[in-house]
């Protein structure tokens, strides 16, 4: 909210090709395009109002660009849609719940988005902000005048009459488990569902601004992993989902390195049914010990599982600790992977290798921050260690694998 200039609209080169190509080779079956949020700004050339994209800086429709994408990479279009918006008579900008109201402008906008760019396969409608002025009745019988076939969702607020159960920060579910659709749909399953959405952004934290859009470079390297989505891609497919992951473009206009080495590793993982073998860890392991632990649920081979949704903690109060990984044997190894838990805790810290009695350092580093892969010299060993030094917290990593040399070192820890 509070936005005036629309200059605020950062995107210098957007390539809808890119987005398209990505969302085909990550074998994806759609891609849902934000038209418009409640600050008003709309990605389409609309005739309803000047705070569009075709008068920003950048100068070209968004929309009609990305359906031509989509046409030629055999990707289908769904709409998400702000109902409310905070610049129409009456508006609270910026607030929760605090849309103005403008009944016929949203209905141009819904006649505009449903009859100018082809068939949509469903719309994701935001309640957040509130109505724009159709109830939620209202604004399904308009769209159905228009496009019979196009379902519709609300994340939150009447649901009666919704085709699509939608899940912000939801998971894979059930229709019949009201529960996966996330803390914001409040009410009990209505009749008319026919399918359940799950969404969330791909990013799983941010330092600096929101998670949902690309908000700060300082993000960069934040990214859920390539397993985790795979795995709600198995999830869907088993409870006959739609999932939608969120991932916002940069400034430029485009999808980070991150996010288009990430989906094209889930799409390597749907060809061939996860992940390729050459991608695994050194397996199997004798032991992982650690130098304390938080508690139960919390041990040392919580970080050598194969599984992002368990970690290791060290000790509570502790700043320092570390991770040892016993390979059973004396084995050739070149890297390994990192993952740590949460906001970014380290501040210190040392790979090493035992060598006979002696510990002998092969990596040093500060902020973890996220996922890290870390190559180094292969070397002969069978011990192998990670020393936080110093950390701002407990000490607490979801993976810590290590790598023989030359392998293919997996997408999920890429940075």
């Amino acid at each position: 909210g509070g936005v005036k200039d629309i200059s605020f609209f950062k995107a210098t080169n957007v390539d809808t090709d890119q987005w398209a190509r990505t969302a085909k080779e990550a074998g994806m079956g759609y891609i849902l395009f934000l038209t418009k949020h409640h600050d008003g700004f709309c990605l389409w050339d609309t005739q309803t109002t000047d705070r569009k994209v075709t008068n920003a800086p950048l100068g070209r429709d968004v929309l009609a660009e990305l359906k031509k994408s989509c046409d030629k990479y055999g990707i289908k279009l769904a709409l998400y849609f702000s109902e409310g918006d905070w610049t129409w008579p009456g508006a609270k900008d910026g607030q929760p719940g605090g849309s103005g109201k403008d009944a016929e402008k949203e209905k141009q906008q819904l006649t505009e988005l449903l009859s100018n760019y082809g068939p949509i396969e469903y719309l994701w409608i935001d309640h957040a902000a509130g109505t724009g002025g159709l109830s939620h009745a209202e604004f399904i019988a308009h769209c159905k005048a228009l496009q019979p076939g196009c379902f519709v969702g609300f994340n939150s607020g009447d649901q009666e009459g919704s085709d699509i159960r939608l899940g912000e920060c939801g998971w894979p579910g059930p229709l019949s488990d009201q529960s996966a659709a996330g803390p914001h749909m409040k009410k009990a399953s209505v009749s008319s569902y026919r399918l359940a959405e799950f969404t969330y952004p791909i990013q799983p934290r941010a330092k600096k601004g929101a998670m949902w859009f690309y908000s700060h470079p300082d993000n960069e390297g934040l990214c859920h992993s390539a397993k985790k989505l795979y795995r709600d891609v198995v999830g869907a497919v088993e409870y006959g989902n739609i999932f939608s992951i969120d991932i916002g473009p940069n400034y430029e206009g485009k999808l980070r390195d991150i996010d288009v080495k990430t989906l094209r590793a889930v799409g390597e993982m749907i060809r061939n049914k996860g992940a390729p073998s050459n991608q695994k860890p050194l397996m199997p392991i004798r032991q992982i010990l650690a130098s304390s632990v938080w508690g139960k649920g919390f041990e040392a081979a919580k970080a050598y599982d194969l599984d992002e949704e368990t970690r290791w903690a060290a000790a509570p109060e502790t700043r320092s600790g570390w991770l040892e990984i016993d390979l059973g044997k004396e084995v050739m190894i070149g890297g390994a992977g990192v993952v740590e838990n949460g906001f970014p805790r380290t501040k210190s810290f040392i790979l090493e290798y035992k060598c006979g009695d002696e510990w002998k350092e092969l990596h040093r580093g500060t902020t973890i921050a996220g996922r890290r892969v870390y190559e180094f010299k292969p070397v002969r060993a069978q011990f192998f260690r990670l020393t936080i030094l110093k950390a701002i917290e407990v000490p607490s990593f979801e993976e810590f694998m290590v790598y023989a040399p030359n392998a293919k070192l997996p997408e999920i820890f890429d940075n």
